[in-house]
């Protein structure tokens, strides 16, 4: 087999367990093979194995599926883990893959992101951030994210640069345009404006309605990556946050 060839019947499988997550009550062949993507006649052969599997219910009475016990037995050991545990393997890949320390903030109704984890990277110099230490909501690259996924009055975001402590100066229409930039990006940039000497990338992840719940942030000192690898980064957290927003949340 082709290295990293895609099977088709196993994403095909995928996407109907998915559309029966998704469901609100058990479906038939037909819906389920639309809401799905799937042919009919490829969804039925499909179920008639996941059925027998024990991860698809079907109720022969009308014929609908809906998911069965056997995918708890899969899931048994992601049971009773909290968001923070979910995502670390993930964001520990990055920190390692880039060497670069990567944080994880909670957005509270306080105008404060709060950082509920930070991971290091396996070798090579670090930057430390303490467990619990609060920024600003609009501050950095996390701030950007935050503002670029949200839909922020002018004259709120004004007030709030205004209390932000930069330590390189910069104009309000010059952070304006940076929040423009990271919203066509998908990640946000601080090239050293709030963290001397400090590169940051950062996207969000937001909850089911499209808000921003969480933010995901990586640190590198400047010059260590150069602006490929650096865009590189950026979508890959873009890529992560957007993966863990489903995860988390569900789908919209």
């Amino acid at each position: 087999m082709e290295a990293g060839k895609d099977v088709g019947a196993v994403m095909q499988a995928a996407a109907i367990l998915r559309a029966l997550s998704d469901a609100r009550e058990p479906l038939g062949v037909t819906a389920l093979a639309r809401k799905a993507e799937v042919s009919p006649s490829t969804t039925l052969n499909i179920l008639r194995t996941l059925v027998k599997e024990r991860l698809v219910a079907l109720d022969p009475t009308n014929k609908t599926y809906s998911l069965d016990l056997g995918l708890l037995e899969l899931a048994r050991v992601m049971l009773g883990k909290t968001k923070i545990e979910l995502l670390r393997p993930k964001l520990q890949r990055i920190a390692n893959q880039y060497e670069a320390t990567v944080s994880l903030w909670q957005v509270n109704d306080r105008q404060r992101l709060l950082l509920l984890d930070r991971l290091k990277p396996g070798v090579g110099v670090h930057i430390e951030f303490q467990i619990a230490m609060r920024i600003p909501l609009y501050a950095g690259a996390n701030g950007r994210a935050v503002a670029a996924a949200s839909d922020v009055p002018r004259d709120e975001l004004h007030e709030a640069f205004a209390h932000i402590r930069w330590v390189k100066p910069m104009t309000f229409e010059r952070y304006l345009a940076e929040i423009d930039e990271a919203r066509q990006r998908g990640y946000a940039l601080d090239m050293g404006a709030l963290i001397k000497s400090v590169i940051s990338a950062a996207a969000v992840i937001p909850d089911r309605d499209g808000k921003p719940a969480m933010v995901v942030g990586t640190h590198t000192f400047n010059g260590q990556l150069d602006d490929d690898v650096l865009d590189e980064l950026g979508r890959d957290i873009a890529a992560t946050c957007a993966d863990a927003r489903v995860a988390l949340f569900g789908r919209a």
